[in-house]
């Protein structure tokens, strides 16, 4: 069983709430990015290594970021950061997407961290 505040949750739940922001990130990416297909931005099955969100490599040159999704009740901490760096494999910025209880996509906070964001930005000036 998953735990989430004292609270115990069972693990087809909270896979439920995991795949639905999943879902919710794809939306938005593919709405900012219309020029993109769904099959360029795939949700990956709950349960499976990596990125949450699957990227092709024309949706990468677009969104050059690796995305980690955590639909909680209380702000992911900083290990939820350092899983998204672990499973970025260097294949972009790694973001984690966090959803407030009971809010709609429009409320989904990304967050990483402040030096690799600038050494990203770096790079995209040195190299683009």
């Amino acid at each position: 069983m998953a735990i989430e505040l004292g609270k115990e949750m069972k693990t087809s739940s909270a896979k439920a709430k995991g795949r639905k922001l999943q879902k919710m990130v794809v939306e938005i990416i593919l709405e900012v990015n219309p020029f993109l297909h769904e099959d360029d931005v795939v949700s990956r099955p709950m349960g499976s290594g990596g990125e949450d969100i699957m990227l092709s490599d024309h949706a990468r040159s677009w969104v050059p970021f690796s995305f980690e999704c955590k639909n909680t009740r209380s702000f992911p901490s900083v290990a939820a950061l350092r899983q998204a760096k672990a499973n970025s494999k260097r294949r972009g910025l790694p973001i984690v997407c966090w959803k407030p209880p009971g809010k709609g996509k429009e409320d989904v906070i990304a967050y990483f961290n402040l030096q690799e964001l600038l050494e990203w930005v770096k790079e995209e000036k040195i190299n683009g």
